[in-house]
């Protein structure tokens, strides 16, 4: 077998071991600007609302973004209803089966609650919307209220992922986050008060003057909120980004070593575990029965309808992203076209490059369906690129099963770019 180290040499940098897993494949200077996306009949798929506003800007987040100002919202709505029905006119809907919803942003725990009842009533009426579909809508601590939570289940949100990241007051001010540790808590309480029972909590590793005792305690609150679902993420610190230059002028503390960051993550799996939230992705941990439907159809190769600025959609081979200015996204509305800022018809071949690089954030998959939807086989296309893996111990093969080993996992940027060069 060959070690960690023959893979690096083949780049000119060391494997990065973030677990990072970013990517656009194809490459995002291929897609195309300016094209229509041919009318799509959806059938089984997933829609991921993208609410683009935050009370302030996290330091660390790249997300599609803008600092929330009076009258943003009203004004989102009225183009988020617009865009709707130009969807509408353009696909078809007659099969649709939506089996997940993503409210998301930014923050999606924004959007006014007549808002999101509106939006969900026109997913049912139009969109194939069932009622035992998975709604999550995403939260910042200190945006909702139980009395707002009651209202929101009672409109069909079943599911809420809360954005904590950390425990500790002073890491989160340094990531310029507007919650304290006592509003995270006080908003899980407040889900878990209206009724909710499928609750979510994300928490960041890494971050700058983060210790492994801060870390610890971390995990420790997060067993004891006794919520069935955890992501745990670990920092990306994307160059010359408002982190990365606070870093560079030692503006914040250094972030943890190389090693500490490691024991990070080990210690997570370990202690989840321990607590009954077993890992079935790269970040995510749940009890068994409340794995995210969202989740596993973002990674798997599914369908998916994104509305609002910035937002992704896929539907078999098209690919296509809403324009990231607003003043694009709301110039294309007025004009009735469809907001797609950029878009591309993917090749069989980069369609399973695409689905297996994703796929593998689930860490054992079965290859055969991504290669029947593409229309290309792994040992016609891509045979190389799984022997090179297997060599070099990041990931096992037995028949169309496919899994990543530890060390797979602990660099699995290094295996996600193997396949969407």
């Amino acid at each position: 077998m060959a070690s960690l180290e023959v893979l690096a040499s083949d780049v000119s940098t060391p494997p990065r071991n973030d677990a990072a897993y970013v990517f656009h494949h194809p490459p995002k200077f291929l897609w195309h600007r300016d094209e229509e996306v041919p009318a799509q009949r959806w059938e089984r798929y997933s829609v991921y609302l993208h609410v683009p506003f935050c009370k302030k800007i996290c330091t660390f987040c790249t997300f599609e973004r803008k600092r929330l100002r009076r009258g943003s919202l009203e004004n989102f709505a009225d183009h988020l209803w617009r865009e709707l029905d130009l969807v509408w006119a353009r696909d078809d809907f007659s099969a649709a089966a939506v089996h997940s919803v993503y409210i998301g942003g930014g923050t999606g725990s924004l959007l006014p609650n007549a808002d999101i009842v509106r939006f969900l009533g026109d997913l049912r009426d139009r969109f194939g919307l069932s009622g035992d579909a998975e709604v999550t809508l995403e939260c910042e601590p200190g945006t909702k209220s139980a009395e707002d939570y009651e209202v929101l289940l009672e409109a069909g949100v079943n599911r809420v992922s809360i954005g904590i990241q950390a425990f500790q007051d002073d890491v989160l001010r340094r990531l310029n986050r507007s919650h304290d540790a006592a509003m995270a808590v006080s908003q899980v309480r407040a889900a878990k008060e209206a009724g909710f029972e499928n609750l979510h909590i994300d928490l960041m590793y890494g971050l700058p003057g983060q210790t492994i005792r801060d870390w610890e305690e971390n995990l420790d609150r997060a067993i004891a909120l006794e919520v069935p679902h955890v992501s745990v993420y670990p920092l990306i610190v994307f160059p010359d980004e408002l982190l990365d230059r606070q870093l560079r002028q030692g503006d914040v503390p250094e972030r943890p070593s190389t090693d500490a960051i490691e024991e990070m993550r080990t210690t997570t799996l370990r202690r989840l575990e321990g607590a009954g939230l077993f890992r079935y992705s790269l970040t995510e941990y749940s009890r068994p029965g409340h794995a995210c439907d969202y989740v596993i159809t973002t990674w798997d190769g599914s369908d998916y309808l994104g509305l609002g600025p910035g937002a992704y959609s896929r539907a078999g081979g098209q690919l296509w992203e809403n324009d990231v200015i607003h003043a694009a996204y709301e110039r294309r509305i007025a004009e009735g076209l469809a907001p797609v800022g950029k878009s591309i018809r993917m090749s069989g071949e980069d369609q399973l490059r695409r689905d297996l690089a994703m796929s593998l954030c689930m860490i054992d998959i079965d290859i055969a369906p991504l290669e029947r939807r593409a229309g290309v086989s792994v040992d016609t296309a891509l045979s190389a690129e799984r022997e090179r893996l297997v060599e070099a111990g990041y990931l096992t093969t037995q028949g169309s099963r496919w899994t990543l080993t530890e060390a797979g996992i602990r660099y699995a940027t290094e295996v996600m770019k193997t396949f969407a060069v």
